[in-house]
């Protein structure tokens, strides 16, 4: 695993620096922010993550975006199509930092590296704002869910005079048998420690949402940037899983951070 893990990054690394070496680049972004999110999914408290932002964009359309945990570069050197490789972190199910006391029983979920790619369009309109749809499938390479998700989303932006932007994006996100039951299912071990009864949680679509941003560049050199979402755990990941039950299926999570563009 360890192995395929390392030619894995290694192959994303030389298409992003191949991508890199080709272009000039045309915009540099460094900042850092604070987010509030949910201990683990299914949780109903929250914790304070960190937000790591570092972003180049080339003038002919491909980047390489960190927000948060997430990385995406875009690969096609187009002003409407994107596509490229998308990875993102999901934290560690750690007994020792969970509140509830049923949940902390149960086996930990180490800290999931999903990988994989995506493919996107973006329509701009002259009255209308920027829309956008996109698609993008990732796998655990970290060993910690052991699964795949996959993720449909649509969006809308728009320009606020000459320094803001607002977008709004709708997703539904769906997980594979190993992705549900690592965050849903209750195996037999798992119900004896835990007093929970046992639940096989399926493939499926676990989660539906929306996610709100605001940009705003104060300054030449420095930006400010909030964002906020909202999503809804269903169908074997609603509250019918005991672990959700014990928490909530309405999760919350919202943000801020400041740029230094150069």
């Amino acid at each position: 695993m360890k192995s395929r893990m390392t030619m894995l990054m290694l192959g994303c690394l030389l298409m992003l620096t191949a991508g890199a070496a080709a272009v000039q680049a045309a915009d540099y972004t460094l900042g850092a922010g604070v987010a509030v999110v949910p201990d683990y999914i299914g949780s109903d408290n929250y914790t304070v993550a960190p937000v790591p932002v570092f972003k180049m964009d080339f003038e002919n359309h491909m980047n390489v975006h960190i927000f948060g945990g997430r990385i995406q570069s875009n690969l096609i050197p187009h002003p409407n199509w994107k596509g490229g490789v998308v990875g993102e972190y999901i934290a560690k199910r750690d007994d020792d930092a969970v509140d509830n006391k049923k949940v902390s029983e149960l086996d930990e979920v180490d800290g999931s590296f999903m990988l994989g790619g995506f493919l996107g369009y973006e329509y701009p309109t002259e009255n209308w704002g920027k829309w956008n749809a996109r698609v993008e499938g990732m796998q655990d390479i970290a060993d910690g869910n052991q699964g795949f998700l996959a993720r449909v989303a649509a969006g809308w932006g728009t320009n606020i005079g000459k320094t803001m932007n607002l977008g709004l994006e709708t997703f539904a996100g769906f997980g594979d048998e190993d992705f549900m039951s690592s965050y849903f299912g209750v195996n037999r071990k798992d119900a004896s420690d835990s007093g929970l009864k046992r639940y096989d949680a399926d493939a499926g679509i676990y989660e539906v949402g929306l996610n709100a941003n605001y940009f705003w560049k104060f300054h030449s050199n420095f930006s400010l940037s909030t964002f906020a979402g909202i999503s809804q755990l269903v169908d074997d990941a609603d509250d019918d899983s005991p672990i959700v039950d014990e928490g909530d299926e309405t999760q919350f999570k919202g943000g801020v951070a400041i740029s230094f563009h150069f």
